[in-house]
């Protein structure tokens, strides 16, 4: 977000009169404003205006207000925008659906005018924090750390680095709450650094190491996997704030796998159902054991993958990064195929897009003991 699009709001509402009256108490607030009368029109004029915030009702013609919010964050410069969602839905099901898509801010129908140019004002001021957050990292960066630097390791450091900057500097300015979601994001930064960083090293381990163990070697007992397996599945979904999406069933007898790689498999399986699938979908996390072999399945409900998708996984390697934004180097993936294939089991993956995946590591009834 530059500074020439700092000021500048967009106003998307088939209501004349409302409209009318938004518009003028943003441009008597010194804001450049644009109006739209409906959905179509208003993802057209946010392409060419690029506002700093959208100020959008619910219901629209043509296309509604959480559609405009979708088509917009998968818009290359607008992703990032600012975007309130207006609505006189009383039973919030409409607040919901926006907040799930990624909405920045909510107006109850009715509110007034001092109401609605606070909201707009707080949601600028974001865009500004942010944007300061991004030029002091830049600063500290460019002559620290190599332009080559992975993308997914520069990313979560200019988080931490520009954010802790910017408290530092505004201490007494900020407000308590934005101080609040500025920490929040730090340590959101941090755990996804975290997290890249572990897969990088925990993989080249493992090519360090590529002959498998012997026979009789570590494994997991009916008491360590229901542990290991509920543990994981719970720091994954607290971290991604999806706790109360996941279901678990199901009950395995005994791996040929430690507890801290089997670990490493289902954290790895969980975070992508997170990462790629929407908040309030569910997940599901399936521990089988039949007489053709032993499975942990982790299944989603998000956009899926094409067979083509699926035969090139490999490291460092995402798909539709220029429309999804994506975490992480590529590697968990890689590296539980290592994993598996070291501990007597194989990855697999079933996915059709649009219809979810389902992750699997599955062991053969002749590997490792029982």
């Amino acid at each position: 977000m530059n500074s020439t699009n700092a000021a500048r709001v967009l106003v998307i509402d088939d209501d004349e009169l409302l409209r009318f009256a938004l518009s003028r108490a943003l441009e008597l607030a010194k804001f450049e404003v644009r109006t739209a009368s409906n959905g179509l029109e208003g993802v057209s004029i946010a392409r060419e205006f690029r506002p700093a915030v959208i100020v959008c009702d619910v219901n629209l013609p043509y296309r509604d207000g959480p559609a405009v919010l979708a088509s917009l964050r998968e818009e290359e410069g607008l992703e990032a925008t600012q975007f309130i969602l207006m609505t006189g839905d009383s039973e919030g099901t409409s607040q919901r659906r926006g907040i799930n898509l990624g909405a920045d801010d909510y107006l109850a129908k009715p509110f007034s005018m001092e109401e609605f140019l606070r909201c707009v004002r707080a949601r600028i001021r974001r865009v500004d924090l942010y944007r300061k957050a991004d030029d002091h990292a830049l600063d500290a960066l460019r002559d620290t750390i190599s332009k080559r630097l992975p993308h997914e390791l520069l990313t979560p450091l200019t988080g931490i680095l520009g954010l802790s900057e910017v408290l530092l500097e505004e201490i007494g300015q900020t407000t308590p709450s934005e101080a609040r979601e500025m920490i929040a994001d730090i340590r959101t930064s941090a755990e996804r650094l975290h997290h890249t960083l572990k897969n990088y090293f925990s993989i080249l381990d493992v090519l360090d190491n590529a002959s498998p163990p012997s026979p009789g070697g570590a494994h997991s007992s009916s008491d360590q996997i229901d542990k290991v397996v509920r543990e994981a599945v719970a720091a994954v979904t607290g971290r991604h704030g999806r706790s109360g999406d996941v279901t678990l069933a199901g009950m395995i007898s005994d791996l040929p796998v430690s507890p801290s790689n089997l670990s490493a498999v289902v954290t790895e399986f969980v975070d992508n159902a997170c990462k790629y699938s929407a908040a309030g979908l569910p997940i599901h996390v399936r521990l089988i054991e039949d007489t053709i072999g032993r499975t942990i399945s982790v299944t989603d409900c998000g956009r899926g993958m094409s067979p083509a998708q699926i035969a090139q996984i490999g490291a460092f390697r995402q798909f539709d990064r220029t429309k999804y934004e994506q975490q992480g180097l590529g590697l968990g993936l890689t590296l539980t195929q290592h994993l598996l294939e070291r501990n007597g089991g194989s990855f697999r993956l079933e996915s059709k897009l649009g219809s979810g995946t389902t992750a699997s590591a599955v062991w053969g009834r002749a590997a490792g003991p029982g």
